[in-house]
């Protein structure tokens, strides 16, 4: 049974993440893709975090999303532990993300400026006022050429809410 929580929890969560701090909600992805670069050329991890979805917000999804055919105690369970892997399993997969992009941004040629935010993708999403997003900026004049994150408009306010990578070649062909 342990296991098949586990299983669960994680399947939740990438559902939200790979799929699809209220202080550092943006107006619009331009913003939202400024703030984060901002993060980047500063090394500071701490303006990075509050651009992600808030905690209580995803707790609050994922418990919208919870099997309908589980009790009260299993779904407290199951919520206590989502909230114990968001603390100690997302957030440190955030960081080695953000760190692993500060890091190739010091040891390579990267122009982060004149940037042109694009929706590449809007992911399908079950739950009301919540869009998932695949954003993409070319890079111009610099050994890596494409820029991309995952982002939400949530309420109307943009958060970033999955990986970003920086890639020479391009991965992901616009959605038409």
């Amino acid at each position: 049974m342990k296991y098949t929580k586990t299983v669960l929890i994680t399947s939740i969560f990438y559902l939200f993440f790979i799929n699809n701090h209220l202080h550092g909600q943006s107006k619009s992805k331009e913003e939202l893709g400024n703030s984060l670069v901002e993060s980047i050329l500063s090394k500071n991890i701490e303006s990075f975090k509050v651009l992600l979805l808030p905690k209580k917000v995803v707790l609050k999804l994922l418990e919208n999303n919870t099997p309908e055919n589980i009790n009260k105690e299993e779904r407290d369970s199951l919520m206590k532990q989502s909230e114990s892997a968001y603390d100690n399993i997302f957030i440190s997969q955030y960081e080695n993300n953000f760190l692993k992009i500060v890091q190739l941004t010091e040891t390579n040629k990267i122009d982060w400026s004149n940037l042109k935010f694009e929706i590449l993708y809007k992911y399908s999403s079950k739950q009301h006022e919540y869009d998932p997003f695949l954003i993409h900026t070319r890079l111009i004049n610099s050994d890596y050429n494409h820029f991309y994150f995952s982002a939400v408009r949530y309420k109307g306010k943009w958060f970033l809410e999955d990986e970003m990578e920086i890639t020479k070649d391009e991965k992901y062909a616009p959605n038409d």
